[in-house]
Parts: structure tokens; sequence; C-alpha cells
């Protein structure tokens, strides 16, 4: 790595202080360019400080899983993070006044029923899929205007990790076309975004398979119990105080949410 521990530490920290208290910062390339890898070693450190205020690791989850986010970025694959037992909103109301500038994705959620190892196969991912659960994720960058140049930033800012809600529907997996499985997304009753399963790597447990081998590298892994999620099946749309989003998947279910 180029960067020595003490700048790891500093950017680890200045994305750490601007989570927990609102202030966004500059993009850290604009400090200093640095590797894929030590932008996961910065996410890493994040993680270890957030994970001190007993956000305990609750999941995984995927961005960039189309092909054009990737090239707008410029990396050649998919990028993850995790996601803290502190980000779960229990009731469906999106806290906009203890966030910079959040957005709404909605997501193919996996919970996993038995441990991925690696390698995995997306049969393996379906195979160790307890349930199909109908979830929306909250974005969130602490970066000053939503600026990310680029993909090292995203992945070091916990790729963009805010707050999740997961909807009360488990369907068997086996009663789920993932490729298949729409969504619409609705913003104070008018159509907002849609999107279908197979625009997440052209099949959502296949975006997982990626993952659990990608983890290895880490040594890491994805274990039972966890929440993946599969990622963006739309593009992120702002979040107002006041708007009601209506999250309407074709066969998982439904999700209403107010912003606050």
């Amino acid at each position: 790595m180029s960067l020595s521990e003490e700048k790891l530490d500093e950017f680890a920290e200045s994305l750490y202080d601007a989570q927990q208290n609102g202030s966004p910062i500059p993009p850290l390339t604009d400090d200093e360019e640095f590797s894929v890898e030590e932008s996961y070693e910065i996410q890493s450190r994040v993680v270890e400080r957030l994970r001190g205020d007993d956000g305990g690791i609750v999941g995984h989850k995927l961005g960039l899983v189309s092909e054009a986010k990737q090239e707008q970025l410029g990396i050649q694959e998919p990028i993850f993070g995790y996601v803290t037992d502190d980000t779960v909103l229990e009731e469906p109301v999106i806290p906009t006044e203890s966030m910079i500038s959040p957005r709404l994705e909605a997501e193919i959620g996996l919970v996993l029923g038995e441990d991925v190892p690696a390698p995995a196969t997306p049969t393996d991912v379906l195979t160790a899929t307890e349930a199909v659960v109908p979830m929306v994720e909250i974005l969130e960058s602490r970066f000053q205007g939503w600026s990310i140049p680029s993909a090292q930033d995203v992945i070091a800012d916990n790729t963009s990790a805010g707050r999740i809600y997961v909807g009360e529907t488990l369907r068997d997996v086996t009663d789920v076309d993932l490729a298949m499985e729409s969504v619409v997304i609705s913003v104070n009753g008018e159509v907002e975004a849609t999107g279908v399963g197979a625009d997440i790597m052209g099949n959502p447990a296949r975006a997982v398979s990626w993952l659990a081998n990608r983890l290895e590298d880490i040594d890491d892994g994805l274990q039972a119990g966890e929440v993946i999620l599969t990622g963006g099946i739309n593009a992120a749309i702002d979040i107002e105080p006041g708007d009601v989003y209506t999250v309407t998947f074709s066969n998982i279910g439904d999700i209403q949410l107010r912003a606050e």
C-alpha cells in the first residue's frame, strides 16, 4: 500500500466523524489518490469504529451492480460494504433530520439460512437462502453535495451505507424468479422509477455469489443469519421530508415509507 498507517486512520476518522456529526467532507481523493485495496482498508477501519459504537454486523451490501455504473466510476466489478444493526429502521419512517442527503433505492434482499463458502455459484447462493424479502436502502454520502469522483471514495465510505428497511413479507426462494422480479417505486402516488432483478448482473444470485468469492480475498465470508442487499434496482431517488415512498414488488411484497 502507498498510504501510510497514519493516513489510512486519518481518512477513516474523517469519514466516521462525518457520519456521526452529519457534516459532509470533501472527497478523500481530492487529497490523495489511493487504490481499491486501500479503499477497502479505509472502509474496514470505519466499520470497526462503528462496531465500537455497538453496531454489530447484520449483513453485507452490494453496489455498482450494473456495467453502466461501473463504467461511470471507472471500475470493472461491483463493490461491497457492511450493514450494521444500528442502521436498520424499526419503523417505516426515514429520519431525514439526522442524515446528510439521503437517497432511496429498492432492493431484493436475501436472508441466508446457511453459510456461503467460496468458491460459490449462484446455485450455492439459492440453496443457502432461507427467504427473499423486499427491502429499501436509504443511501447516504458523507461527501459534500454527493460529489463522488471515484469508486475508491464510494468504497471507503462503506459503499454509501445509510439506513435500511426490511419488509415484513418472507418468500421462499423456490417461489421467486429473482431475475424476473420487478419493482415500481412511487413518490406521493406518482411513479418515479421501475426496475427488474435481471438488472443486477443478470440475476441477484449471481451478484451474491460474486460477493462470496470476493470476500474470501479479505478473509471474510457470508454467514447464516445475514441479510444481503443485492444491489439497487432503480436509479437512486432524492428524499424530501413529507414525501411518501411506495415500493411495490411483483411477488415479494410492498413497502411504504414516510420521510420526516
